[in-house]
């Protein structure tokens, strides 16, 4: 006879969402099923349903974490002492991109392909813990001198807005660098390398950065 192995409600949650993901990655987020979620994580079906109302739910749950993941690296710079905030700035966009690399194939899955809405609502939602790190640090630059905008927190939407869409392009090119390159082609890590670049010079334009301390 089967023993029942008793867990806690947050080590079931986990372990359905970390079989969502495994799926997700492997057959895609529109052709992996409750069902095949449930079976992964070795539950009754009725289970699923006792921690979420629908497969988008657990994809939320997904993307909340990647975000938390995120937001940790940003938030430990804001920490960390004797950095500029040129410097926090910096390592945040390399720290976050080196982060992810080695989840490409989950990103690819929940952030490219998955055909839902959810990025504009779980943002929403992080903004408000999100805004005061990246104002925090545009003031900082700002009292060092090397920063010159007039409104740190209009300024600071609009880096995590770009910063976001720039994750995006990232993503899909992460993806490319992974395929054969096309003959004739550059490659597409010299693509990634350049829109790295691109990113950096738009965002230190943007916040007027002084020219000493762009690097």
């Amino acid at each position: 006879m089967r023993r029942r192995v008793t867990k806690s409600q947050e080590e079931r949650r986990r372990e359905l969402i970390d079989a969502a993901r495994e799926l997700f990655v492997q057959k895609g987020y529109e052709a992996a099923s409750v069902s095949d979620i449930v079976r992964r994580a070795d539950v009754a079906q009725g289970t699923f349903y006792l921690y979420f109302a629908s497969k988008q739910e657990v994809l939320a749950a997904i993307w909340r974490d990647l975000l938390e993941e995120l937001f940790g690296i940003i938030r430990s710079l804001m920490e960390r002492p004797g950095l500029s905030a040129v410097e926090r700035l910096r390592l945040a966009w390399e720290e976050v991109i080196a982060h992810m690399r080695p989840k490409s194939r989950l990103v690819e899955a929940v952030f490219l392909k998955a055909n839902v809405s959810l990025p504009s609502q779980l943002l929403e939602e992080f903004n408000p813990h999100l805004m005061p790190v990246l104002t925090g640090i545009i003031e900082q630059g700002r009292r060092e001198g090397d920063i010159h905008v007039t409104h740190p927190e209009i300024a600071a939407d609009f880096l995590w807005t770009v910063g976001y869409r720039l994750f995006e392009r990232v993503a899909q090119e992460q993806m490319k660098a992974e395929q054969p390159p096309a003959p004739g082609s550059t490659g597409a890590l010299r693509d990634l390398q350049d829109l790295q670049d691109a990113f950096w010079e738009f965002v230190t334009r943007g916040l007027g950065v002084t020219g000493g301390s762009r690097h």
